[in-house]
């Protein structure tokens, strides 16, 4: 379930000595994946995982897995509310499950796990739902049960039509010109492949531009090759420039994602 905590108190995290430099394999440390962490210096870091073949390289901006067409505007063919199965109310706290019929791609199981569901119509519109987890499905065009670790302040009905989103900050994958999932952050350092590590997400850091670069306060958008650029009307505004760079180095900007 989801729960609401105050920044800024408990112990650091030390996955191991070496300030906010810091990787780790630990798989225990998924549950945490899309947190934001404070730096002394105040900056705003976000943990994140990084794919099997995949790691990070220092001052390029990372994005979120892709969201799949095929997983947007799905009929919702059933819903169980909290503390019900099948529909019928039980002793127990069974979670909130919602059926959803494919809009032509398989699923994974657990896909969508820490992810969202959002209510794009029908009952229940505008909600916001974080996922437990889902049943795979071979069939593009077939059923996925979807587990809630919320249940919905308003019931959904086959009525409402939902999208799910992966979780922020897993698997992350390098941007682009035109962002294909949410953006995270510029990374610190190297994450290697299949492990944890930080991107800055808020503050100043070190981010590569390409060929037009901006110069001091200047808006600063996603490019190609997870680059920025200063702002353009398809990229994805993340911040400004804090001091004026050159072609292809890495310029100092004030990252606000």
């Amino acid at each position: 379930m989801s729960n609401i905590t105050q920044r800024g108190f408990g112990a650091p995290l030390g996955l191991q000595a070496n300030g906010v430099f810091q990787t780790s394999t630990d798989v225990a440390l998924a549950t945490l994946v899309g947190t934001r962490w404070d730096t002394s210096d105040g900056r705003e870091l976000i943990l994140v995982s990084t794919p099997a073949g995949t790691a990070t390289a220092a001052g390029y901006l990372y994005q979120d897995a892709a969201i799949i067409a095929g997983h947007q505007g799905l009929t919702v063919t059933a819903f169980n509310p909290y503390g019900t199965t099948n529909g019928i109310a039980n002793l127990s706290s069974s979670p909130a499950t919602v059926t959803v019929t494919l809009g032509g791609t398989a699923a994974t199981v657990n896909q969508y796990q820490g992810g969202f569901l959002t209510v794009a119509s029908g009952a229940g519109i505008g909600q916001t739902l974080r996922i437990q987890g889902n049943t795979a499905q071979t069939s593009t065009t077939g059923s996925v049960v979807v587990t809630l670790e919320d249940g919905p302040n308003t019931a959904l009905t086959t009525s409402s039509v939902v999208s799910l989103s992966p979780a922020h900050g897993a698997n992350v994958i390098i941007g682009s010109a035109t962002l294909t999932g949410a953006a995270t952050g510029v990374a610190l350092y190297v994450i290697p492949v299949s492990s944890y590590g930080f991107l800055v997400a808020k503050g100043l850091t070190a981010a590569v531009t390409v060929t037009t670069s901006p110069t001091i306060g200047q808006e600063v958008t996603s490019a190609a090759s997870g680059q920025l650029t200063v702002g353009t009307a398809t990229g994805v505004s993340l911040g400004y420039a804090a001091y004026s760079g050159s072609t292809g180095t890495a310029t100092l900007v004030f990252i606000n994602i």
